[in-house]
């Protein structure tokens, strides 16, 4: 199961701009990408959808009789919560590799290595046409 927040996933939305959490245009526009390829990969994964601490909060803070007292109560209770989806729009890691179907830790760290890999390799082969000696 790929944990998600679904308020994330549609901040910068038309009638969901107040999910946006004050990010960069960038980011919204990054987070459509992201939801293209939820969307696109659907069959493939588990998806469940949540709301990550940040947003979590944003919709505590709006519930009618909120008194100080619950809010800070009701703050301390999701700083513990290891359960939550991740902030897509605070985590530009995870956006980044949800933008590019990444979607598990298995994934995003083969990604991570495959790129390491190659990064070594041009090295290698740099040194090479450099006439660099090992």
């Amino acid at each position: 199961m790929v944990g998600v927040c679904g308020s994330c996933q549609y901040a910068g939305k038309p009638g969901y701009e107040s999910l946006s959490l004050g990010v960069d245009q960038k980011v919204l526009d990054e987070m459509k990408v992201v939801d293209e390829q939820i969307k696109k990969h659907m069959k493939d994964y588990g998806f469940t959808h949540g709301n990550c601490k940040e947003h979590y909060m944003q919709i505590a803070m709006q519930i009618p009789g909120m008194t100080p007292e619950r809010l800070a109560l009701t703050q301390s209770k999701v700083k513990n919560a290891n359960s939550m989806p991740a902030c897509l729009l605070k985590d530009d890691a995870l956006r980044h590799a949800f933008m590019r179907g990444l979607f598990t830790k298995d994934e995003i760290d083969k990604a991570a290595q495959q790129v390491q890999q190659s990064n070594q390799n041009l090295t290698e082969r740099f040194k090479t046409l450099a006439g660099i000696k090992k």
